[in-house]
């Protein structure tokens, strides 16, 4: 789901709405900052309604500008990418229409935005909208480390092993660990054959 959105103006950095939904802890003014900070490194951010992800380890960061507004959302691995995408150009384009008055002379004041949390709601389905139903692989008990230390286990294998939490599919687990795809795909194969896997599905309704 997306654990959280949020509306900044972009040539200050200042976070004028945010919109929580998930459980992750993330302190609107560092990644307000952050941004900010991606905006002035990337000047081809700078016009235009684009829309970009960054990816970090445990979900990534979707964002739209358009107008000196920036929109963005943390999102978890497991969500549609596309459709977040989607959704936060549609958030940056009600708030721009509605706001456009306001944010000419703005002084400052965040008052006048809090009530559209309601349309980011509406837009989003409370978080919701981007996930997807997805099969991601669960370790069956755990794995202990002397397998790798008595050469019963390779240790690419137990580190794929060690981020199959039921959260992360197999393309999220390459990018954490720093591996191709096809490497985690092979270790997934031994944990099965090994009978310490199964698959689940997640996301969606």
């Amino acid at each position: 789901m997306m654990q959280a959105v949020y509306v900044l103006v972009a040539d200050s950095g200042l976070c004028v709405l945010d919109r929580k939904y998930g459980t992750a802890e993330m302190d609107p003014n560092l990644i307000s900052g952050f941004l900010t900070a991606l905006i002035q490194f990337g000047e081809e951010l700078s016009s235009g309604n684009r829309v970009h992800v960054i990816d970090f380890a445990n979900f990534d960061i979707c964002l739209s500008l358009r107008n000196n507004i920036m929109v963005a959302a943390a999102i978890d691995k497991t969500d549609d990418g596309n459709a977040a995408m989607a959704l936060l150009a549609d958030i940056n384009n009600a708030f721009v229409n509605k706001y456009s008055d306001v944010l000419e002379g703005w002084d400052g004041n965040l008052e006048p935005f809090q009530d559209f949390t309601e349309t980011i709601d509406e837009i989003t389905e409370r978080g919701k909208a981007s996930e997807k139903k997805v099969m991601v692989p669960v370790l069956d008990g755990r794995v202990s480390p002397m397998l790798v230390r008595l050469g019963q286990m390779e240790q690419a294998t137990y580190d794929v092993a060690s981020m199959c939490e039921g959260n992360l599919t197999p393309r999220a687990i390459a990018d954490q660990l720093g591996v191709k795809l096809k490497e985690v795909q092979k270790s997934l194969h031994k944990l099965e054959d090994m009978d310490m896997l199964k698959w689940v599905e997640i996301g969606g309704e």
